[in-house]
């Protein structure tokens, strides 16, 4: 790692890259979520001790949000820019978002509806959500999504592709 950017410079860097003021200024605010998307302060605790992290190598590091030993971050140096998610024990990119942050908002919501689904969570509260992020395709998402348990098991087992389906369908650039 080249750089970690600073906690006081963290929103501001972020939102020069391209980040969604509101989404930023909600990490950690939202209850439904809170689990998913906490505050960043486990990534300034570990950071510095995994430094020698090959997927880190010769870039400046910005965190965006903790997800307990799960990380997504911003990444950047003179000729790469790109969002992605890692975890704590693994020296490995599972993510790989690019620059789109629209789709980094699909997958935080998508993984809320996937740990409601028992909960009947209903349209209203994951629009509210969604708001809060600013993600704007959440009714749509929702709809997609909410259709029989048979039938979404049966997509489920070929997530890669429904994801891709389901992003072609919202438009995600």
């Amino acid at each position: 790692m080249k750089k970690l950017i600073s906690i006081e410079e963290r929103e501001s860097k972020l939102i020069e890259f391209g980040a969604p003021k509101k989404f930023i200024q909600s990490i950690g605010n939202i209850p439904e979520i809170k689990f998913r998307v906490e505050n960043v302060d486990a990534a300034y605790f570990y950071f510095p001790k995994i430094t020698n992290y090959k997927i880190l190598s010769g870039l400046n590091i910005i965190p965006i949000y903790d997800e307990g030993n799960s990380f997504r971050v911003f990444g950047y140096n003179d000729s790469i820019q790109k969002i992605f998610h890692f975890e704590l024990e693994n020296d490995e990119i599972y993510t790989d978002y690019e620059t789109n942050w629209e789709l980094l908002l699909f997958d935080i919501m998508f993984q809320y509806y996937e740990d409601d689904i028992d909960e009947i969570l209903n349209i209203e509260t994951f629009k509210k959500v969604g708001n809060k992020l600013g993600f704007d395709k959440s009714e749509p998402l929702y709809k997609l999504l909410d259709i029989s348990l048979n039938e979404y098991n049966q997509k489920y087992r070929e997530i890669k592709v429904w994801k891709k389906e389901i992003i072609e369908k919202l438009e995600i650039q």
